[in-house]
């Protein structure tokens, strides 16, 4: 029997002897700040059967606090294993669960397992700029302290180091919730992540679910892309405010644990011209992209240099007479001869797992305006990836919600690839291998929100109402997007709204899928 275990405080009954009396209970459990100066303030557990769940207001640390309890019978031991506890004196390590133990005189006793939350249950990551500085650039950095707090269940990736910050993005900068960009003085595992300097802190300011990127990548991974950037959730504080519920990710970059196209090789991205010059990028343009763009938008997108950059004269030279090859090869008359024709020069492979992660989403960026990288080893073929940049998708594009339609298939050189009945069959190969894996993607995007439950709260509590998104296109916004529409009478983003939310992302997604499914099978 385990009451017997503190025998010098409880009597025990004999072998199949009955307990008498009343079952012996926990009646209160929490953290006083008299007890416990860390503390913000007075902190009260929530008691549901046999769990006992506390929230802690502030990050701080769990390893050694004092509770304070009470039970219904004033002569019960409350006990961790053998070792007799007493309210408001002992201490204990609340970084994993606690059991105690209430054991009565009559041999009676009731577990209760202690469950403590830090702040949200996010890890988080403090910057201090230096002299606290406001970071107001997305092109200089500013010199900056970084503490990275790994939370209770990973107390190993806590760290201190130096840093230099700015602000990232495109329109996304513009947003009240900034993003940000790291760069270490020294590289560094960030969360678990392979060590490197270069970091990013996505602000998903227009994701009311703050999980689309997340879910994307999870549907990259489950197409297994070369290479699908690494992200972690968690609360973001700058120069002492919190600022929310963010991303930390891989920097998109060539690099040995992120994009694979080695050092001899090269890594492309297309964007729009005005903004390539804007930045001082290097870039090219290539003919039908120029074409297919500026149908819908005056200034074309371009091909911008990530690696090299920027290019010497001779590496624009022989990359430029690459990529306008592959292009010329697959607008000519011969292009689908599986042996002189495009296969010939980009890996099929990841050109179908990268459309199929940006379709499912219906991802307007990618659809060969914004956000497409292509990269190619010195000796490889040119390759697609990596998927990027989804707060807009998964129907949370203003102009395109809806589930069903094309995006993807119909843009630049996808109707090409279209046009040739062999590829159109290894697209239905794969996607048969990812619609056979819905039900995992769709209880990923579950099991990531319930994880954010606290995160959200705090995080839309913070930015709610939400500036509308930008005017992608021509024409005003529509005017369910002109401004967030609050359910119900609830002055703030409620729970209610954020778990509607979810359900609504869920839903379309299902939708999606099987929209999809007709019209590839159909094909």
């Amino acid at each position: 029997m385990l009451a017997c275990a503190i025998a010098t405080a409880v009597a025990c009954t004999s072998p199949g002897e009955p307990s008498v009396g009343i079952t012996p209970e926990l009646t209160a459990f929490s953290f006083t700040q008299a007890a416990n100066p860390a503390l913000p303030g007075d902190v009260q557990g929530v008691i549901t059967g046999d769990t006992i769940r506390l929230i802690i207001p502030g990050i701080v640390a769990v390893d050694s606090l004092v509770p304070s309890f009470s039970t219904n019978e004033t002569s019960s031991v409350v006990a961790i294993g053998a070792a007799v506890q007493r309210s408001g004196a002992s201490r204990a390590d609340f970084t994993s669960d606690v059991r105690y133990t209430v054991n009565s005189s009559t041999g009676n006793f009731r577990s209760y397992v202690v469950k403590v939350t830090v702040f949200t249950g996010l890890p988080a990551i403090f910057v201090t700029t230096d002299g606290g500085v406001e970071v107001t650039s997305r092109v200089t950095y500013l010199p900056a302290t970084v503490r990275v707090y790994g939370g209770k269940d990973h107390p190993e990736w806590s760290f201190t180091a130096t840093t230099d910050i700015r602000g990232r993005g495109n329109s996304t900068w513009d947003n009240p919730k900034k993003p940000y960009r790291l760069k270490l003085t020294t590289s560094a595992s960030m969360f678990g992540f392979p060590a490197d300097r270069d970091w990013v802190l996505l602000a998903n300011y227009w994701d009311l679910s703050l999980a689309r990127n997340a879910t994307a990548f999870r549907i990259s991974e489950v197409l297994g892309l070369a290479f699908t950037p690494r992200c972690m959730p968690f609360e973001m504080f700058m120069n002492g405010a919190h600022q929310g519920s963010y991303q930390l990710c891989d920097h998109i970059e060539v690099a040995p644990s992120r994009v694979p196209a080695g050092a001899d090789g090269w890594f492309l991205e297309l964007v729009d011209r005005g903004r390539a010059e804007s930045d001082g990028d290097s870039y090219f343009q290539t003919p039908q992209i120029d074409e297919y763009t500026t149908r819908y938008d005056p200034s074309p997108s371009v091909w911008s240099y990530k690696q090299p950059a920027p290019p010497s004269v001779a590496q624009r030279a022989v990359i430029e007479a690459q990529v306008l090859a592959f292009e010329q090869l697959l607008y000519g008359s011969g292009f689908a001869d599986p042996v002189t024709g495009y296969a010939s020069q980009v890996d099929v492979r990841s050109l179908i797992d990268w459309y199929l992660v940006n379709e499912l989403s219906k991802n307007n960026d990618s659809a060969f305006s914004l956000s497409v990288y292509i990269y190619r080893t010195a000796t490889g073929k040119i390759t697609f990836g990596p998927a990027w940049d989804f707060d807009l998708a998964f129907g949370n594009y203003p102009y395109d919600g809806q589930p069903e339609g094309w995006k993807v298939k119909v843009s630049g050189w996808m109707e090409r690839f279209f046009a040739d009945p062999a590829f159109v069959a290894q697209v239905k190969a794969r996607w048969l291998l990812l619609k056979a894996r819905r039900g995992e993607i769709d209880t990923f995007v579950r099991d990531y929100t319930d994880r954010l439950a606290l995160s959200q709260r705090r995080s839309h509590a913070l930015w709610y109402p939400y500036l509308p998104p930008p005017s992608l296109t021509a024409g005003p916004v529509p005017e369910a997007f002109a401004s967030p529409v609050l359910r119900g009478s609830a002055s703030l983003f409620s729970d209610a709204d954020y778990a509607l939310e979810v359900q609504r992302t869920r839903a379309w997604l299902s939708t999606r899928f099987d929209w999809l499914d007709q019209q590839i099978t159909g094909l």
